[in-house]
């Protein structure tokens, strides 16, 4: 959106769209053409956040996270920022050991290199950095953030290790998280709420969710000036996005879509994972 774009304005008494709208058998059809063509298996769940709808599809069924699992780490921190127990501009030092591949700037640069706990928690989000992600959890620790999770009501939400460790028992099923789409939809609400510390701590990591720089699923096919505040994650089989999307009339919604288990190894933007994902959000909300 560029800066000389109105802000969008609020539609209280907005008419349900998309698949908030139609018939059961129509939102059964729908999603079972989405999930035929990906060769995946669909797991969501999504929010009309002016009604309150809900809309689900096997949303209680564990799914590997993949990186979707840095938005639990990146809400623990903000509430660990907003209780007083950390500050943004504490420095964390980047080291050689910590250095890992995949997704990432921050591996090809010097080490000895300082930055702010915010920037590394932003480039853990924004482009989904790897080595950012296990600074920040050799900090504060994966067990803290498993036990805020716990006691947010999140039962299943889980960070097994830091990203390219070693597989233990716990994790070798799920890779570095597990969640639920129904447990993500929670998080995204109280986000949307203003609930996570307060309304000045929510606003936060939405507006650090919002420089997104993955954009191949949700916000793919969404026409220009609807926008976009979220996390995605991708392994092999795995292509996974959650976040809220506000409408140009302010209207807004929360996603945690997961297409799982692909059966084949695609790392470009076809990827039908990716292609399911952006497809399934744009029946939901057009």
């Amino acid at each position: 959106m560029s800066p000389d774009t109105p802000e969008p304005r609020a539609a209280p008494n907005a008419v349900p769209m998309g698949l908030f709208a139609v018939s059961e058998a129509e939102f059964q059809a729908q999603i079972a053409a989405i999930e035929r063509d990906s060769e995946g298996r669909i797991r969501f769940a999504a929010q009309d956040l002016q009604t309150g709808q809900v809309l689900a599809y096997h949303d209680d069924v564990p799914v590997k996270t993949a990186s979707v699992v840095k938005l639990p780490i990146l809400v623990h921190v903000a509430l660990s920022v907003f209780e007083g127990h950390l500050l943004w501009d504490e420095p964390l030092a980047l080291t050689e050991a910590e250095k890992v591949g995949g997704s990432g700037v921050l591996t090809a640069l010097t080490s000895g290199l300082t930055l702010s706990l915010r920037d590394v928690c932003t480039l853990m989000t924004i482009v989904s950095d790897n080595t950012g992600t296990n600074m920040v959890l050799e900090r504060i620790g994966i067990a803290s953030v498993n036990a805020r999770m716990r006691a947010l009501g999140l039962p299943i939400t889980t960070v097994f290790r830091k990203a390219y460790a070693p597989d233990t028992p716990q994790s070798q099923r799920y890779g570095l998280g597990v969640t639920t789409a129904r447990e993500m939809l929670r998080l995204l609400n109280w986000l949307a709420e203003g609930a996570v510390g307060d309304a000045a701590t929510s606003a936060d990591v939405l507006q650090i969710l919002a420089r997104q720089q993955y954009r191949d699923a949700i916000p793919r096919l969404l026409p220009e000036y609807w926008r976009y505040a979220g996390k995605t994650g991708a392994v092999n089989a795995v292509r996974n996005d959650v976040g809220v999307v506000t409408a140009p009339d302010g209207r807004r919604f929360a996603l945690a879509l997961f297409c799982q288990e692909l059966p084949r190894v695609q790392w470009t933007a076809d990827n039908p994972g990716l292609v399911a994902l952006a497809r399934l959000a744009r029946a939901l909300l057009l």
